[in-house]
C-alpha cells in the first residue's frame, strides 16, 4: 500500500511537471528548451507563468510526500533522505513564489533553485536503497545523481549562463533538474513492478 502511494506521488509529480512545462513553453513565443531556462517560464511576462509555477509546487510537494512514505515504511535511519527531499520541496516552492528576474531579489530565486537541484539529486543518493537493492537500479541511481551534480557544477560556473560550456547553460540546467524527474519516474515504475510481482 505504502509503495503504491509513493509510486503514485512520484508518477503524478513527474508527469505533471513535464506536461505543465511543455504547455507553458508552447505558449511562450520563441521559447526553446536548449536556449531558454526553465525559470523563464515562471516569470510574470510568460503567458502561462502560473502553470509553470504550479508545476514547481506540485513537483516539490509530491517528491517530499513520496520520500516520507518510503521512510516510514522502512523505519529509522532515513532522516537524510527525507531532509534532502524537503530541501528540494522548499526550493521548488520558493522558486514558484519568487520568480526570476525580480528587481533586487533575483538572488532568492537563484538560491532556491540551487537548493532544489542539490537537494533533489542528493535525495537520489540518500534514498535509492529504500526503493530497491537491485545492483542495476542502484548503479543507475548513482549514475543519474552524478550526472545531475556534474550538470549543476558546470552550470554554476559564472560564465556558463552567458557563453555556455560545450552546451548552452539552459541544457545544463535542464539536465540537473531532469535527473531528478527521471529518477523518480524510474523509481515509481520499479515500485509498481515490485508490488505486482510481490
Amino acid at each position: 500500500m505504502t509503495d503504491g502511494m509513493a509510486a503514485g506521488c512520484w508518477l503524478v509529480a513527474g508527469a505533471a511537471y513535464l506536461g505543465l512545462e511543455a504547455i507553458a513553453a508552447a505558449a511562450q513565443p520563441g521559447y526553446r528548451y536548449a536556449v531558454n531556462f526553465i525559470s523563464d517560464l515562471g516569470q510574470p511576462s510568460s503567458p502561462l507563468h502560473t502553470v509553470m509555477n504550479a508545476a514547481f509546487v506540485v513537483q516539490g510537494t509530491l517528491f517530499l510526500a513520496a520520500a516520507i512514505l518510503l521512510a516510514r515504511r522502512t523505519g529509522r535511519g532515513n532522516g537524510v533522505f527525507v531532509g534532502c527531499a524537503a530541501a528540494n520541496a522548499v526550493g521548488n516552492v520558493v522558486v514558484a513564489s519568487v520568480p526570476s528576474g525580480g528587481s533586487g531579489i533575483a538572488w532568492v530565486h537563484v538560491s532556491a533553485a540551487a537548493v532544489a537541484i542539490v537537494g533533489g539529486n542528493a535525495a537520489i543518493l540518500a534514498g535509492h536503497r529504500l526503493v530497491s537493492q537491485s545492483r542495476w537500479y542502484r548503479r543507475a541511481s548513482v549514475g543519474v545523481a552524478a550526472l545531475g551534480f556534474l550538470a549543476f557544477g558546470i552550470l554554476a560556473v559564472p560564465a556558463v549562463s552567458a557563453t555556455g560550456v560545450l552546451l548552452p547553460g539552459a541544457v545544463w540546467e535542464r539536465t540537473s533538474v531532469y535527473t531528478i524527474i527521471g529518477w523518480q519516474l524510474l523509481s515509481a515504475l520499479w515500485l509498481v513492478r515490485r508490488r505486482r510481482v510481490g
